[in-house]
């Protein structure tokens, strides 16, 4: 494994300038889901499927951003609070909460939302640069700011971060 590669493949897709993609294609297709009272979209593009959260299983010794873990069809998958990880306001959990499950070349995981309110569609010059009351935390993973106040994330630099990757090596 050459690790130099690696790093060099990791901050080349990290330098693209995720807006100009948008502007580009003639638009995003997004999903479009609630956090503490905002809204807030990603690509669908890497969304495999939406479920309700139902059971899920604590997993001591991790951070406080991993809710647990959750078998899907056969798939074991952690559920990262979004929330948590991002330092927003936390409301506990209802049966409104779904898990968002997303993937990115060989990551797959769950996020844990209030709600999900639908596709929604962005189109070039929608995005516009970040508000600034946004922390540093939220800011790290920000494509944008829609017309309409959402907060569109860059979920595939979000899955790309090692923050997410709990590895205990002996």
């Amino acid at each position: 494994m050459d690790i130099k590669k690696i790093l060099r493949d990791r901050a080349s897709v990290l330098a693209k300038p995720r807006i100009t993609e948008v502007a580009s294609e003639g638009g995003m297709d997004g999903l479009g889901f609630l956090l503490a009272d905002e809204q807030y979209i990603i690509d669908s593009a890497y969304v495999s499927e939406v479920i309700p959260l139902r059971e899920f299983t604590p997993l001591p010794c991790t951070p406080s951003f991993i809710l647990g873990i959750i078998n899907v069809r056969g798939r074991i998958l952690s559920v990262i609070n979004l929330k948590t990880f991002l330092n927003l306001p936390e409301k506990g959990l209802t049966n409104l909460n779904r898990v968002v499950i997303v993937r990115h070349q060989d990551i797959a995981c769950g996020i844990l939302v209030d709600d999900v309110s639908g596709k929604i569609q962005i189109f070039p010059g929608q995005l516009s640069s970040a508000i600034p009351t946004l922390t540093s935390a939220q800011k790290e993973y920000l494509m944008g700011v829609t017309q309409d106040r959402s907060i569109v994330l860059d979920i595939e630099k979000f899955l790309s971060d090692d923050k997410i990757i709990i590895c205990e090596e002996p």
